[in-house]
C-alpha cells in the first residue's frame, strides 16, 4: 500500500494520550511477558510510531493530532503493553516506509507487505480485513467485477500500491489517472474525467458522506482472484531487529477482543455501516486466514431455501446468503455434494465437512455442533388435498398421518409438542407432497415457501396449504449455521458475519427469490371464459325460447336486444380492463425497477412505503371487480335452471337488471383502480430520478401524503397537509419529495413513541420574493437539547442497535442545501414537539443542476482539482 510520493517531508513528533481507550483495558490480565520481554520495554518506555497524513477513517491527521481506526487500535496496544507510543507524522507514505527501514520509527502501521518491507519489518497477523470496491458515477452500468470495467478510465492516487497493481495487472484494460489522494480521484470520477475510482468500502464511503457527493455510488468488488491471490488485509510491521517488539505486539493483539474491534469499527465507521466491518479479533483473522478454504454441506433438494442443481452449484436463499458472507470475510466455501439432508447430517458428524449452510439446532445435535444465531425463519404450514378444510388446531386431526422430510428436526420438535402425532418420513418434498396426492398420507409438513415452490413449479394438481403452525408453539424452522464443535473459533467467526449482515440485505435475499418463483399474473382465462359463458349463454336461451314456444316471440325479441346491450357492455368492459390492465402493469414493472434499484440507498427506501400504498388502494376496486365477476357467474347458473323449468318475464327483467348493475359497478371499480395508478404515476417518475421539471407544490406534496396513507394507518399520528395554492416551482420534485419522505418518516419513528395520538403538519407559504418557507412540524416528544445540535451529522442516531443509521436527516441536509439550493433549521422543546423550517427558492440554483452529459457531477463546494 505505497502512498502518495513527495518532494519534501514535514514529520512531528506526538505523545498522544489514550483518548480514553485504555478504560478497555484497564480491567484486564496483565500480558503474560517474558524476562527478556519485560527487560525491553523497560529499556524502551517511548516506542516511534508512524502517521499518515490523509487516509480517513483509518490513519490521518486533522485537529493537530493523529487520527482513525487504526490509530485508536495502536492506542489500545500502548495501553495494553504499558509504552507510549510517539507518533511520526510524514506528508508521504514512502517516506514513511524508509523510515522504518532507516530505523527511525519503530512501528508502521495499517501496512500491506510489498517487497520494499518485506526486506526490513517483521509482521504481525491481520489487523484489519477489507474489500475494495469502486466508486462510479450513479448512471454507470452495474459493475460486478473488475472485468465489465475494462477498456474505461481509472484514477487512482500515485504511489498507492493499488495503483501499481492495476498498472501491473490490468494496464493494458485501463487508461489510469494517477493523482495527488483519494479525494482528487473522486472528484475527477464526479466530474466525468474518469469513470471510477478503487479503495476500501469505508473508506469510499466515509469520502461520500463527509464530501455530500449524491451522483456517486459504490459497488462492485474486486475479488482476490482478480489481484492475483493477494488478501485485502493490512498489518502492524516493526523493525526486523527488534523481533522481541513484534512477539511483544502480536501477544497484545491476541489479547483484544472482537467487542473492542466492534467498538472501534463503530466508533469510526457508524454503528449501521456494517456491509463491509466484521468484528474479528486479529487472532480470528489470523485463524482464518491460516485455514483456508471451508468445506460446505447442504440440503441438496430445498428450494427456493436451497438445492445443489443440475450443474453442482449451490443456488436458493441461503447461497445467496453465504456468497454474501463470503465476500465479508474474503474467505471460500467449497461445497461438498451429498444426496440427501440425511446424508449431509452424516458428513458433519464424520468431520468431512466444515459446516451446514442451514440447520435447526437440536439438544442431539448440539452434541457435535455449535449453531449461531437463526438467519431466516419460516413458518410451518401443512400441504393437504384440495378438498379438505382448514385446519385451525393441529391436535384436532391428530388422528391422522402425516409426512415430513428424513433427517428435518422439526420431526423431531412436532413429537415433543405433540407425543401423539403419527408421522411418517420421507426422501424429498416431492415424494411427500406425491404421497399426499394419492390419499397415502393426510398432509405434508414443512417451510412455507418450500412447500408452496412445489405446488406452483411442478403442476402438483389438487393440492393446497391447508393450514399453518403458530409460532408461539415454537415451530417455526429458525435456520442457524451450524459449525463442528471441534473448532469452536469457526461459529464465532461465522455469528460475527452474520452480525455484520444487516437483516435488510437478509430479508432482500428472500423477496427475491419468492418474487421470482410466486410471481403471478392477471387471469385472463377467467376473464375470457365469463365473457363467453355470458354470450353463449344468451345464445343457448334465445334458441331454447324459439325452440320451445312460439307464443314467447315478443319475449324473445326483448332477449335478443337485452343480449345485444349485454356484449355492447362486455366488448366495452373487455376493451377498458385491458388499458387498465396495461397501464398497471406498466405502472408497476416501472416501480419494480425503481424499487430494485433504489432500495440499496437509504435516501430513496422510502419507495417501498409507496408501492406498499398502490397495493393497498388497489386492492378494493379490483377485488369489488373480482367479486363482482363471481356474481355474475353464479347468476348465470341461476338463470339456465330457470329456463330449464320455464322462463318468465320478470325472471328475465331481473337478470338484464343484474347484469346492467355489475357491469357499471365494475367500470367504476376499474376507474377507480385508473385513477389511483394516474394520481401514483409522477410520484414514482419523481422518485426514481434526479430530473428538474415545473410542478405544483400542493400537487406534489399530497401525491406523497397518500403514499403514507397505509403506514399511518398503523400509527397513532396523522398526516395533515396545508399548501398555499398557486405555488409553482421550477426545481426537482423526486429530492423535495424524499425530504418530506424522510422528515415524515423521522417523526413517525421518533416523535410518538409511548403516545396514543398525534399529528405531523406540512405547511408552506410564500416568504421573501422568490422564496417559499415549508414547515414540517408534529407535536410529539420533541428532541433532547444535548441531541439538537448534532441531528444532522452522519451517524447520529438515538436507536443505536435497533436499525436507525443516522443518515436519514443528514440525506435531508444535503439535499435542502446542496441540489434545492436552500437552508433548513429545526426548533424542539421536549415534550412538545419538532419545527423543521425548510426556505427554498422558487427557481432551483442553476449551478447545481446536472449536466446532461454528465448527470452526476460533484455538488458545490466538492474538490474539482
Amino acid at each position: 500500500m505505497n502512498r502518495l510520493a513527495s518532494c519534501w517531508l514535514s514529520w512531528v513528533l506526538l505523545s498522544i494520550p489514550a483518548l480514553g481507550i485504555s478504560s478497555e483495558v484497564g480491567s484486564e490480565a496483565p500480558l503474560e511477558l517474558t524476562a527478556d520481554e519485560r527487560a525491553f520495554l523497560q529499556a524502551h518506555p517511548v516506542i516511534r510510531v508512524s502517521n499518515e497524513r490523509d487516509w480517513p477513517p483509518y490513519d490521518y491527521f486533522e485537529h493537530g493530532r493523529p487520527q482513525g481506526y487504526s490509530v485508536d487500535l495502536m492506542q489500545l496496544l500502548s495501553a495494553r503493553i504499558g509504552v507510549t507510543f510517539e507518533f511520526v507524522q510524514g506528508k508521504s507514505w514512502e517516506e514513511l516506509v524508509e523510515r522504518l527501514c532507516a530505523r527511525q520509527i519503530d512501528v508502521l502501521h495499517a501496512a500491506d507487505r510489498p517487497q520494499r518491507l518485506l526486506e526490513c519489518a517483521n509482521f504481525s497477523v491481520p489487523i484489519i480485513r477489507g474489500v475494495n470496491q469502486f466508486l462510479t458515477r450513479r448512471d454507470h452500468p452495474e459493475v460486478r467485477s473488475i472485468a465489465d470495467l475494462f477498456g474505461s478510465v481509472a484514477a487512482s492516487p500515485r504511489g498507492w500500491e493499488q495503483t501499481e497493481l492495476l498498472k501491473r495487472r490490468f494496464g493494458d484494460r485501463f487508461r489510469i489517472i494517477e493523482t495527488t489522494n483519494l479525494q482528487e480521484a473522486i472528484a475527477l470520477v464526479a466530474q466525468c474525467e474518469a469513470d471510477f475510482t478503487t479503495d476500501f468500502t469505508n473508506v469510499l464511503n466515509y469520502h461520500l458522506a463527509r464530501l455530500g457527493y449524491v451522483g456517486l455510488r459504490v459497488q462492485g468488488v474486486w475479488s482476490r482472484e482478480d489481484k492475483g491471490g493477494e488478501l485485502a488485509a493490512l498489518y502492524v510491521a516493526t523493525r526486523n531487529d527488534w523481533p522481541i517488539l513484534q512477539s511483544i505486539l502480536d501477544q497484545a493483539l491476541a489479547a483484544l477482543t472482537p467487542d473492542q474491534i466492534r467498538h472501534l469499527q463503530e466508533r469510526w465507521f457508524g454503528a449501521g455501516d456494517r456491509s463491509t466491518q466484521v468484528a474479528l479479533s486479529p487472532g480470528q483473522l489470523d485463524l482464518l486466514q491460516r485455514r483456508g478454504p471451508l468445506r460446505l454441506c447442504v440440503d441438496p433438494d430445498w428450494m427456493p431455501i436451497e438445492r445443489i442443481n443440475a450443474e453442482g452449484r449451490h443456488e436458493g436463499m441461503v447461497a445467496d446468503v453465504f456468497a454474501r458472507l463470503a465476500a465479508l470475510l474474503d474467505i471460500d466455501f467449497v461445497l461438498t455434494p451429498t444426496a440427501s439432508w440425511e446424508e449431509s447430517l452424516s458428513f458433519i458428524r464424520e468431520r468431512r465437512c466444515d459446516l451446514l449452510s442451514a440447520a435447526m439446532e437440536t439438544p442431539d445435535r448440539r452434541a457435535f455442533l455449535d449453531f449461531t444465531t437463526p438467519y431466516l425463519s419460516f413458518r410451518s404450514v401443512i400441504a393437504t388435498q384440495d378438498h379438505q378444510v382448514f385446519i385451525n388446531d393441529l391436535e384436532s386431526v391428530l388422528g391422522e398421518t402425516f409426512g415430513i422430510t428424513r433427517g428435518h428436526a422439526m420431526s423431531e420438535v412436532l413429537r415433543v409438542r405433540y407425543p401423539g402425532i403419527r408421522l411418517q418420513e420421507v426422501a424429498t418434498v416431492e415424494e411427500g407432497l406425491r404421497q399426499v396426492q394419492q390419499g397415502r398420507l393426510f398432509g405434508f409438513i414443512d417451510a412455507l415457501p418450500t412447500i408452496a415452490y412445489r405446488i406452483q413449479t411442478q403442476a402438483i394438481q389438487g393440492i393446497k396449504i391447508a393450514g399453518q403452525l403458530e409460532d408461539s408453539q415454537q415451530l417455526s424452522w429458525d435456520l442457524s449455521i451450524a459449525t463442528r464443535r471441534d473448532e469452536p473459533w469457526l461459529r464465532g467467526v461465522l455469528q460475527a458475519a452474520l452480525d455484520a449482515m444487516p437483516q435488510s440485505q437478509r430479508q432482500a435475499i428472500v423477496n427475491h427469490w419468492l418474487s421470482i418463483r410466486y410471481e403471478r399474473v392477471f387471469d385472463y382465462v377467467l376473464l375470457w371464459k365469463i365473457v363467453a359463458g355470458v354470450i353463449g349463454i344468451a345464445g343457448v336461451i334465445l334458441w331454447i325460447v324459439l325452440t320451445w314456444n312460439r307464443r314467447l316471440a315478443r319475449l324473445n325479441h326483448e332477449l335478443a336486444q337485452a343480449q345485444a346491450r349485454i356484449a355492447a357492455h362486455n366488448l366495452e368492459l373487455e376493451q377498458r380492463v385491458a388499458e387498465r390492465t396495461r397501464d398497471l402493469s406498466e405502472t408497476l414493472a416501472r416501480l419494480e425497477r425503481a424499487q430494485a434499484s433504489l432500495v440499496q440507498s437509504e435516501k430513496l427506501a422510502a419507495l417501498d412505503d409507496l408501492v406498499a400504498g398502490i397495493a393497498h388502494e388497489l386492492n378494493t376496486p379490483i377485488g369489488n371487480a373480482v367479486m363482482l365477476a363471481s356474481t355474475l357467474s353464479d347468476q348465470e347458473r341461476g338463470f339456465r335452471e330457470q329456463m330449464a323449468t320455464g322462463l318468465s318475464r320478470s325472471a328475465l327483467q331481473r337478470f338484464v337488471d343484474t347484469v346492467r348493475d355489475s357491469s357499471d359497478i365494475l367500470l367504476r371499480s376499474l376507474h377507480r383502480a385508473g385513477e389511483l395508478i394516474s394520481s401514483f404515476k409522477q410520484v414514482a417518475v419523481d422518485q426514481a430520478s434526479y430530473q428538474r421539471r415545473v410542478f405544483s407544490l400542493d400537487e406534489v406534496t399530497r401525491e406523497i401524503a397518500l403514499s403514507f396513507q397505509p403506514r399511518l394507518r398503523r400509527s397513532p399520528a396523522r398526516l395533515e397537509v396545508d399548501i398555499a395554492p398557486g405555488i409553482r416551482c421550477d426545481s426537482f420534485p423526486g429530492p423535495l419529495g424524499q425530504v418530506f419522505i424522510n422528515l415524515v418518516q423521522n417523526a413517525l419513528i421518533h416523535a410518538f413513541e409511548g403516545r396514543t395520538q398525534g399529528c405531523i403538519r406540512i405547511e408552506a407559504r410564500p416568504a421573501a420574493p422568490g422564496f417559499i418557507l415549508i414547515r414540517v412540524s408534529d407535536d410529539g416528544n420533541g428532541i433532547p437539547p444535548q441531541d439538537l445540535g448534532r441531528i444532522f451529522d452522519p451517524f447520529f442516531t438515538t436507536r443505536l442497535g435497533q436499525g436507525g443509521s443516522g443518515l436519514g436527516l443528514h440525506i435531508v441536509y444535503n439535499l435542502v442545501t446542496g441540489l434545492l439550493g436552500g437552508s433548513i433549521s429545526v426548533q424542539s422543546t421536549p415534550g412538545q414537539g419538532t419545527v423543521f423550517e425548510i426556505t427554498l427558492p422558487l427557481v432551483a440554483p442553476q449551478t447545481l443542476a446536472t449536466d446532461p452529459d454528465c448527470p452526476n457531477q460533484a455538488p458545490s463546494g466538492a474538490p474539482h482539482e
